[in-house]
């Protein structure tokens, strides 16, 4: 049988006491951090969490076991049980420096707390029927480490939450504790959980710094109030959101650093100072070096996306898993961008930043937009590369990949930037060479430019062309007009009707339009007929009239469509009269 020690009489002011420590904890189940920041103290590698209901007795069981250096009567009787005396005062390497954390036991209102302890050769036992006494008792096994066990009356069905919630305190204090700790819910046979993570920020750290006693993670941020967390062996100090650095999210681990007594705020003291003194270095000195490149890299994912040849739809951004992931990346980065540029002075410093997409493959810098932009001209972006932006990177003109960069571009310039889709602002026709076309379209064009010169010629050349590209604003129309052929074009820009420009332009048939291709099949039996078609199409819709000329323009779309019938019923006529002798 267990020899029980003396029982203590403690003096009447401390029951008084620890009823107020007691108080102290708002939140009950907080016991668990003190526990498991003892564990830690004693040196554990891991501790366990156990939870189980006994449905006869009408009690939820509480375990928590370490592996760490245990207890004898020394450490028993004048440090466990002796108020505000701890064996961790001025130890750096300890977090509970006020011995006063055991008492928290007591919060949830157990209706016992037991103690299994051993250490040099002695196994203790300590109950705590309550707050206000004790009962110490010798016993015969040997153990490893420490185990607390509570007791506490309640019915069976807030037993479920009473597990949700130990499991909620223990991964918002203790889940970057150096020790591993292992949750189960020994009721539901689930067997033993890690709750301890690695210790880093939300969406992983863009930067990291290690010294002797101290480590910090700082990550990007989207929030208004970026996260933040103070910790000492990995157990919370304190987190929260508010703002150091705008677009920086940090955490700092450190032994130096100490808690209030009240175990709800770090204390800001020397070694505090400290510890931020280094997240300001990395957040203002290192970090803007580590996003340059950061930048860079993800512009030339993007560059490599947009040189892909899928074309958007409807106007759409395409949206490719390495696009998505691209976007939501610079996103993540852009508060912090935003902060290292604000005003003039820093755009300036940093304008040879090269990290913006551009679709020649290669990232541009502020500076090289600049250049552009100072004239008034627009800043070109796009989706995907084809003709036309090549063409454009190939006269100098930079063409940036459609995305978030350029909405902040846009932003630093207070929207006055004019941003212009590059497949929508021009056009590229390709012409096909004459000596490549079939037999049959070879042979309509020359029945159109016979047919315009009889009826008195409007146009310098009529061509075949290629109007299908990613993206192409023209693809849809039937021909286009220009000076010189397969030069980029406005597709919204009007020329003047052909009947009284200075200079005869080239028409450029859509080869691939489907009104074309019936105008082949019409001109393999009647030539007259379908180039009558075409040429009329053009003669009424290759430019605008002048105001004061739409009168003329009556007499003389009359007296040329006369003209062109009656080259047309004569080219019909004679592939007639041919065919008769054939």
């Amino acid at each position: 049988m267990a020899l029980r020690d003396a029982e203590r009489s403690p003096t009447a002011a401390i029951p008084s006491l620890v009823k107020e420590l007691v108080d102290q904890f708002d939140e009950p189940l907080n016991f668990y951090r003190e526990l498991i920041q003892n564990s830690i103290d004693a040196g554990a590698n891991r501790i366990d969490v156990r939870l189980k209901y006994d449905e006869k007795a009408g009690q939820t069981i509480v375990h928590v076991e370490d592996d760490g250096e245990g207890m004898d009567e020394h450490v028993i009787n004048n440090y466990l049980l002796v108020l505000f005396k701890s064996t961790k005062e001025e130890d750096f390497t300890k977090i509970g420096k006020f011995g006063i954390g055991f008492v928290s036991v007591f919060a949830p209102q157990p209706d016992i707390v037991r103690c299994y302890t051993a250490k040099n050769g002695q196994s203790w036992r300590i109950d705590f029927p309550n707050y206000k006494r004790y009962d110490l008792y010798r016993m015969p096994e040997m153990r490893e480490g420490t185990l607390l066990e509570l007791l506490k009356k309640l019915p069976r069905k807030d037993y479920p939450k009473f597990v949700e919630d130990s499991r909620k305190v223990i991964s918002r204090w203790c889940r970057h504790s150096d020790a591993k700790i292992f949750f189960e819910d020994q009721s539901d046979g689930s067997g033993p959980s890690l709750i301890t993570e690695p210790f880093d920020v939300e969406g992983g750290h863009a930067l990291s710094y290690a010294e002797e006693g101290t480590e910090i993670v700082l990550g990007y941020s989207e929030e208004e109030k970026p996260a933040f967390g103070f910790y000492n062996k990995g157990l919370t100090l304190l987190e929260g959101k508010r703002v150091f650095f705008p677009g920086i999210q940090f955490k700092v681990k450190s032994r130096y650093l100490e808690h209030t007594l009240t175990r709800d705020n770090v204390i800001e003291d020397e070694n505090y100072t400290k510890a931020m003194a280094i997240v300001e270095r990395l957040a203002t000195k290192e970090l803007p070096k580590k996003l340059r490149a950061e930048l860079g890299q993800l512009a030339a994912r993007a560059a490599a996306e947009g040189a892909k040849a899928t074309p958007p739809e409807d106007g759409q951004p395409p949206q490719s898993s390495e696009l998505v992931e691209l976007w939501s990346q610079w996103r993540r980065r852009t508060p912090f961008l935003r902060w290292l540029f604000e005003g003039w002075f820093a755009r300036w410093r940093n304008a040879d930043w090269e990290i913006f997409p551009s679709l020649s493959g290669k990232a541009v810098s502020l500076e090289t937009i600049w250049r552009r932009a100072k004239d008034g001209s627009p800043l070109y972006a796009d989706y995907r590369a084809n003709r036309v932006t090549r063409k454009l990177e190939a006269d100098g003109i930079p063409v940036l990949v459609a995305g978030p960069w350029v909405d902040e571009i846009n932003a630093w310039h207070d929207g006055k930037l004019k941003v212009e889709n590059a497949s929508a602002s021009f056009a590229l026709p390709v012409v096909y060479p004459e000596g490549k076309l079939p037999a049959f379209a070879r042979s309509f064009l020359e029945t159109l430019r016979d047919l315009d010169k009889t009826s008195g010629p409007k146009y310098k050349d009529l061509l075949m062309a290629d109007f299908a590209y990613p993206g192409s604003a023209i693809g849809d129309r039937v021909f286009v007009t220009q000076k010189e052929p397969g030069e980029l074009l406005v597709p919204g820009e009007r020329a003047t009707s052909s009947f009284f420009g200075l200079r005869k332009p080239s028409v450029l048939l859509n080869a691939a339009h489907p009104f074309v291709r019936r105008l082949f099949q019409i001109h393999a039996k009647r030539p007259g007929f379908a180039g009558y078609l075409c040429l009329k199409l053009l003669y009424l819709h290759d430019g605008d009239i002048p105001a004061d000329k739409k009168g003329d323009y009556s007499n003389m779309a009359e007296q040329a469509e006369s003209t062109l019938l009656k080259a047309a019923l004569q080219a019909d006529l004679t592939v007639r009269r041919l065919q008769a002798r054939a």
